[in-house]
């Protein structure tokens, strides 16, 4: 199994944000260093 653990603030994107997202995915953009 593949895990993915990411932090974003909630009010970017939230957990009910991904909920309401078809098959529980969603593209992550604005990766910083």
């Amino acid at each position: 199994m593949v895990f993915w653990l990411f932090k974003t603030e909630p009010d970017a994107f939230s957990i009910d944000d991904l909920a309401a997202r078809p098959q529980l995915t969603e593209p992550w953009d604005g990766v910083r260093n």
